[in-house]
């Protein structure tokens, strides 16, 4: 599983908890180390410094910003401005964040700031992305270990083991992972919904008849009968492809039918005879799911365009509700665009989700597991004070943080209601009907961003969520009955390390798939689309596909073992 999944079910908790995815030249900006000692300008607070007790960024509260990139160009509620959230932060610790976001590609960024030495003093990376290996390998970045133990020792008792035991590279932990869920996850909390599901406009649904739509034969009759009905509406809409970004699946959107028509296919990679992991595309009925986008388009149901969009050109058409069918990330429709529509164009040209596709009568299973981090913080080689960063990040993990970063100050901006907090009415009132402007004016879940869980807020956004959106949640539960647990499969962080020659293999197969897709969505006839197929596996095969099949084995063999399977 690539970073991609992560960012989309770390998205889903993000906003439960609110309510409730190439070489590089030798780099030597890790040759010289930078002073690691405290700021001069430290104040120390008696209190703190003589309670043993007390955790050590409290020690020093004077004005201080460090600068972070944040890998994620779509990120801009995240950046710290004069938010209610932050400034309560500041006030607090003296810290502010400058945090930063790539203009362009998130890639090209990164890899260039990393080859020039031209680095942040933190930045948050999805931990399975492969420029974690030069991060680490280079020498840009401190262990965690290092700085812990010297700036903050009693913050290492804050760490999940297990989630220390998971993430420790060559016997260091080099990065704090957001979200890594705790084992119960699956038995409690709010539903999972681990794919980009697909809805429906209700008027159009109406207007069509309210069909039952269970199988990838149902959706396609009501695709045509939309078509025909709404001449001018698109009957699709799917997410930006790009297999770089999205992994092998190409665009978000394609969960929703690949575990239809492949609803095993994560264990079904798995060849322990030939001792590979195989690439997905070797699977029929993972590219099953491609044909049926090719017979879409073949049926004038697809619009072409959608090949290259960008994501923001696809969220403008369906911000106008331009589609009869679209993919979203479920808490986006329901906190975002379904507000905008009803309130620009109508109630019911809102979406509403539709159920899962059974394919020669299987039902869908959608892969569910308690997530293992979303992104990495980082403290680099180049921070000015990385001791102060590091203790900025006590605070952050810790309880107070955590009620900092979700819910601000007690009695202000919430109150506990049956020894939970919840947000004050106007506070709950603005997030639900405009969340970029409650983003705008409060910035709660959008500070420190690392996110862990907590029984005290878990069960406030679980009442919260329920209470608040209940269309959400039972759209969530309708589709929590496919979800099946993957955790034991040991599919996490597969692809090869990008430095090495499986990984340069792996990025050749990665970007023949992707020039693939599209002449496979856009053949013209059956034998056409199998010749483009063909002739992708004879290239995949060609650059040496396998052997970076064989590693693959071995990083299912060391997530296995990692996770105490085996």
């Amino acid at each position: 599983m690539k970073g991609q999944r992560f960012k989309a079910l770390t998205c889903i908790a993000i906003a439960v908890s609110v309510l409730s995815g190439c070489s590089t030249p030798k780099d030597t900006a890790g040759d010289k180390k930078p002073d690691v000692s405290p700021s001069a300008n430290a104040t120390q607070s008696a209190s703190a410094t003589n309670d043993p007790n007390a955790l050590s960024w409290k020690k020093d509260t004077s004005p201080f910003t460090f600068s972070q990139y944040f890998y994620g160009n779509w990120a801009s509620n995240y950046i710290w401005k004069d938010q209610y959230g932050m400034k309560l932060i500041t006030d607090k610790t003296g810290v502010k964040i400058d945090r930063k976001l790539a203009t362009g590609s998130d890639d090209d960024y990164l890899n260039t700031m990393i080859a020039s030495g031209d680095l942040p003093d933190t930045i948050m990376l999805d931990w399975s992305n492969p420029n974690v290996t030069k991060l680490i390998n280079n020498g840009l970045v401190y262990s965690m270990d290092e700085l812990i133990d010297k700036y903050a020792p009693e913050f290492r008792k804050m760490l999940d083991p297990d989630m220390v035991k998971y993430h420790t590279i060559n016997g260091k932990l080099w990065y704090l992972p957001n979200f890594y869920e705790t084992k119960d996850r699956l038995t409690s909390g709010t539903p999972i919904t681990p794919i980009r599901p697909w809805f429906i406009r209700k008027d159009i649904y109406v207007a069509i008849g309210s069909p039952k739509i269970e199988s990838t034969d149902d959706l396609l009759n009501a695709l045509k009968q939309a078509k025909a009905k709404f001449p001018d509406v698109n009957p699709v809409g799917v997410e930006f492809f790009d297999v770089q970004k999205n992994g092998f699946k190409g665009s978000l959107s394609m969960d929703y039918l690949i575990y239809s028509f492949s609803p095993h296919h994560l264990e079904e990679r798995v060849k322990e005879d030939k001792q590979i992991v195989e690439y997905p595309m070797r699977n029929k009925g993972f590219i099953d799911a491609f044909r049926f986008m090719n017979t879409l388009n073949k049926n004038g149901l697809f619009d072409p365009q959608l090949l290259i969009y960008k994501q923001e050109q696809y969220q403008e058409k369906l911000y106008g509700a331009q589609y009869a069918v679209a993919s979203q990330f479920m808490d986006a429709l329901y906190t975002q665009y379904n507000p905008k529509i009803e309130s620009t164009i109508g109630k019911d040209k809102t979406y509403t989700v539709l159920d899962g596709l059974k394919v020669n009568g299987h039902t869908p299973r959608y892969p569910a597991s308690r997530l293992m981090g979303w992104q990495g913080f980082f403290i680099t080689k180049k921070a000015k004070d990385p001791g102060r960063i590091l203790r900025f990040a006590e605070y952050s993990w810790s309880d107070e943080g955590q009620m900092d970063l979700r819910y601000g100050k007690q009695g202000e901006t919430y109150d506990l209601v049956d020894g939970l907090p919840k947000y004050k009415p106007e506070i709950q009132d603005l997030m639900l009907k405009d969340n970029n402007a409650w983003y705008a004016k409060y910035g709660f879940t959008a500070s420190t961003l690392l996110w862990r869980a907590g029984k005290l807020w878990d069960d406030a956004s679980t009442r919260d969520f329920k209470e608040s959106k209940p269309d959400e949640f039972a759209a969530g539960k309708l589709l929590e009955k496919y979800n099946f647990d993957n955790y034991s499969l040991g599919m996490e962080n597969l692809e090869p390390e990008g430095s090495t020659s499986e990984g340069i293999i792996n990025i050749k197969v990665k970007d023949l798939w992707n020039k693939t897709i599209p002449k496979l969505i856009l053949a013209k006839s059956d034998s056409e689309f199998d010749s483009i197929y063909a002739e992708f596996i004879a290239q995949m095969d060609k650059v040496g596909a396998e052997k970076a099949e064989k590693v693959m084995y071995q990083r299912h063999l060391l997530d296995l073992s990692k996770k105490g399977i085996k």
